[in-house]
């Protein structure tokens, strides 16, 4: 295996590495969340990233969305992000879907392994509905200083939609912190390593970040 990985084999070893390698992962939403989670898997040596997203960047998102710069201001996210994550990892596999996930959206054959980065509740919806039977769902959110984290398994799982009934999509444009969706995004990184090395931490069991009050707690769904 590349020498890049050494430090995290000595970790988890040659077969968590072998696994991260031939596994393929779709992240949808390539903004605060996506854009940090598909940088660490792509160093992680993830075999094949999907990247759905149909924005641009703009300047509003540069404290947060750590994949662009003031130079990418106006390009898609998605293309800009493919650009970056084959500078850090050519081995990768990164294919870009230039598009917004609603009602109709189809999964790409062969995902089997999800990461819900996304920032609104339609669209985590439909990517919900979305998905085969057996996929594999990793879910997290962020607003302010606070996030959370959690894995389903569409048809075993609570559906997404049960979980958050009754929640109402914030008008406007959501309050973050730069430093929040780093930490989220990382945990969100450490629950899939684990998934894909076949030991989930986070199943039907929300894993809640308070950066305020430098908290954690879980809540079983």
């Amino acid at each position: 295996m590349e020498e890049r990985y050494a430090r995290q084999r000595l970790l988890w070893g040659d077969e968590r590495q072998r696994l991260i390698g031939e596994s393929e992962l779709l992240v949808a939403g390539v903004g605060g969340l996506g854009a940090t989670v598909c940088q660490i898997m792509a160093r992680a040596g993830v075999g094949r990233l999907h990247l759905v997203d149909d924005g641009a960047v703009a300047l509003e998102d540069l404290h947060r969305q750590s994949l662009y710069g003031e130079c990418d201001l106006g390009r898609k996210k998605v293309l800009v992000a493919r650009e970056r994550l084959r500078a850090i990892n050519a081995k990768v596999e990164v294919v870009e879907h230039e598009e917004r996930i609603g009602r109709g959206f189809a999964l790409p054959g062969g995902v089997r392994l999800v990461a819900d980065c996304l920032d609104n509740y339609e669209s985590r919806f439909a990517l919900w509905d979305a998905l085969p039977v057996g996929c594999l769902f990793v879910h997290g959110g962020v607003q302010g200083d606070r996030g959370q984290v959690l894995t389903l398994v569409k048809g075993e799982s609570q559906p997404l939609s049960e979980i958050y009934a009754g929640s109402v999509q914030p008008s406007g444009a959501i309050e973050v912190s730069p430093y929040g969706v780093f930490v989220i995004a990382g945990l969100i990184c450490s629950e899939l390593c684990h998934v894909i090395g076949g030991a989930p931490k986070l199943l039907d069991r929300f894993l809640v970040v308070d950066l305020v009050e430098l908290s954690l707690s879980f809540l079983d769904v």
